[in-house]
């Protein structure tokens, strides 16, 4: 993609929200179903709608689940235009190779779960008939295609939905990767001005872009047009036009993430021929090693959580309403970002992101080990490509992600793979930085633009306090690297309650909610006094499923989250953090409130709160005023209880919290 002269860190990226010449034609219910890859009739088979994943009731509870075969199959009936069109087929992941059969004949492969891919079916199909449609799935464990390790289930399915996307004979590419097709950059952005470059792809069937042009306008919020460029049609079919905007409004995070519309036309003779139209968000931002992060030359650390695209019931087959509770959540914490780890997630996850003004980490599935197999070289590398060109169009995209946990010792060295994806990513999108969530001291941690560490500190064999001198060291070792944190957390179970603290074992069934609690506390103390780090992302929102662990109150699922599996329960360090980033509602809330039934007479009562000093009662009588400490934490000491139900009553300024102990 040949985009040149970009001034580091500037930003102008888009997000698709509607094309009008080219048509889309959801096709996502109807489908039969059946496990294996045996081609039978139109009717064979369990009716399922998408996304779907076969793996919601074997994948979530531990052991083996089902990595092999599928085969969905539907009637595709072709619309007559009435005129001459073309016909491609989008699917918007597949997990995790697919192959694409129309009438029992072979149409394309994809190898890869987690990016869209485009075949064109135009010479397989007639306007006006229906033509069998099978897409066998495949989920089995391979070597060529990333992921070959994690710790996080492959869902395998359909578990993006399917399109039918019908263009005139000259188009904009829908097969460009599976893109948008056109593209807004800058070569600069500040206060005073934009620069923006635009770049279309287009698609023919050999006859040429004679006469054809492309226009290219950016209208602001009541549709005024605050820039326009034109140009003919290059006999490769990329158009590259460049426009700039005075004073710009400024894509700023949730503060206020407005967005220009762009909309791109392709003419001949003066009529639409096809056109796009997508949310141009317009932004500068970089990360300094002592000043940590900024946005729009104001200093704004990341802070968030990580996040799978994994919940009870559906796996990683979300719905739209799945979406929506994820951002709402996040912005409820009072996140400014997430890490969507680790690989690409659905389109409307990164739509919801942009809108709601959250920065997005999103990063490749290259994950723990490399080898040396060609094949798999090609795939991360197309994956990338995809993941670059699919996701380029976002102004919550922050940078482009290369690796999670990469280590040289597991299997073969890793910098070299490293390097090559960075350089490829760089040339790609010049307008981002890369980054790399790292887990070891290695050469390798100095190739992203950005480099971010995964520390468990007081979880895994280690105390709290150990994170502080850790961080310190290793920005007094390496004092010119921005670095952050991308992971960082300890198990709870809100089922497992306890009266003291004690660090359980983390491989152990035993992981009470307390020690989570005190775990986050104590390293969000040492977090939040280092201002040079330039993000910290939680491990992490939501439980989610991971076969091959068996620990916690349920085995096969990782319980690092602030939330339960099924979304239903927030944990107490849910409440802490909340009270600590989110400024802008009153938090107040008593922690340990799950362990109801106490054996001791006294005990000693935590709460969260934003809106200054709190009172106690218990059963009415007072215990005294706390203030919050530097992480809002107040805590009243040996408080007595009577024998039987005592209400524990916690007031500040503005709210109030209740609970229960029962002394028993």
């Amino acid at each position: 993609m040949a985009i040149k002269n970009i001034v580091a860190f500037g930003i102008a990226l888009v997000m698709s929200v509607a094309s009008s010449a080219m048509e889309q034609v959801s096709l996502d219910t109807g489908w039969k179903f059946k496990k294996g890859s045996g081609f039978g009739n139109a009717n064979d088979g369990e009716t399922v709608d998408l996304p779907h994943s076969w793996n919601t009731a074997d994948g979530m509870f531990g052991g083996d689940y089902y990595r092999g075969s599928a085969t969905y199959t539907k009637m595709l009936d072709i619309p007559v235009t009435g005129e001459e069109s073309r016909y491609f087929l989008k699917v918007n992941a597949a997990q995790t190779v697919a192959d694409i059969f129309v009438d029992n004949r072979w149409i394309g492969q994809h190898r890869g779960g987690y990016t869209a891919f485009v075949v064109e079916l135009s010479r397989h199909v007639t306007p006006g008939k229906s033509h069998k449609l099978d897409i066998v799935v495949n989920n089995s464990p391979v070597s060529d295609v990333a992921p070959i390790s994690g710790d996080f289930n492959i869902f395998g399915g359909l578990t993006r939905g399917v399109e039918l996307l019908v263009t005139a004979p000259v188009c904009i590419a829908p097969d460009f990767y599976a893109s948008d097709g056109v593209f807004f950059a800058q070569r600069f952005v500040s206060a005073d001005a934009a620069e923006i470059d635009v770049e279309v792809h287009l698609s023919d069937t050999g006859q040429g872009y004679k006469d054809y042009t492309v226009v290219a306008e950016l209208t602001d919020g009541d549709d005024t047009v605050a820039a326009a460029r034109s140009a003919a049609v290059a006999s490769d079919g990329v158009v590259a036009m460049k426009m700039s905007v005075a004073n710009p409004r400024l894509w700023n995070g949730v503060a206020d993430p407005f967005m220009y519309k762009g909309i791109v036309r392709l003419e001949k003779d003066g009529m639409t021929v096809d056109s796009r139209s997508v949310n141009v968000g317009l932004r500068y931002y970089g990360a300094d090693a002592d000043k940590g992060f900024y946005l729009n030359g104001e200093r704004c650390r990341l802070v968030g959580a990580n996040v799978h695209q994994d919940r009870a019931e559906r796996g990683a087959a979300y719905r739209a309403e799945d979406f929506d509770e994820t951002v709402d959540m996040a912005l409820d914490l009072g996140c400014n970002a997430l890490r969507l780890a680790h690989y690409p997630h659905s389109e409307e996850m990164y739509d919801r992101m942009d809108l709601a003004g959250l920065v997005a980490w999103t990063e490749l599935p290259f994950v723990n080990i490399y080898i040396s197999n060609p094949a798999y070289e090609e795939n991360l590398k197309m994956q990338l490509k995809e993941l670059v060109y699919q996701k380029f169009n976002h102004p919550c995209v922050l940078a482009w992600g290369l690796f999670n946990e990469a280590n040289s010792g597991w299997m073969e060295p890793v910098g070299g793979m490293i390097a090559s994806l960075d350089s490829l990513a760089r040339a790609i999108d010049p307008t981002r930085p890369t980054i790399g969530a790292s887990n070891q001291n290695d050469s390798f941690n100095s190739i992203p633009s950005y480099i971010a560490f995964n520390k468990y500190f007081g979880w895994y064999g280690d105390n709290p306090a150990d994170m502080a001198d850790w961080i310190d060291a290793e920005h007094a070792a390496h004092p010119d690297r921005a670095m952050g944190i991308s992971e960082y957390g300890a198990g709870a179970s809100v089922f497992q309650q306890s009266d003291s603290l004690v660090h359980p074992e983390p491989w152990g069934q035993w992981h009470p909610e307390n020690w989570q609690t005190y775990y986050h506390i104590e390293n969000w103390k040492i977090l939040s006094r280092r201002d040079f780090l330039w993000c910290n992302f939680i491990w992490c929102l939501a439980d989610f499923s991971s076969a091959g662990r068996k620990e916690g109150d349920t085995f096969g699922r990782n319980d690092k989250g602030l939330v339960t599996y099924d979304r239903t329960i927030k944990k107490d360090a849910y409440y802490f953090y909340k009270a600590n980033w989110n400024r802008d509602e009153p938090v107040l809330y008593i922690a340990g409130r799950r362990n109801r039934n106490v054996e001791s007479p006294t005990v000693d009562i935590m709460a969260f709160g934003n809106r200054g000093a709190a009172g106690l009662t218990v059963n009415g009588v007072s215990y005294g005023v706390a203030e919050p400490d530097e992480v809002n934490v107040m805590t009243w000491r040996g408080v007595p209880l009577g024998k039987g139900a005592n209400e524990i009553v916690v007031t500040d300024s503005v709210s109030r919290d209740s609970c229960v102990k029962v002394l028993r």
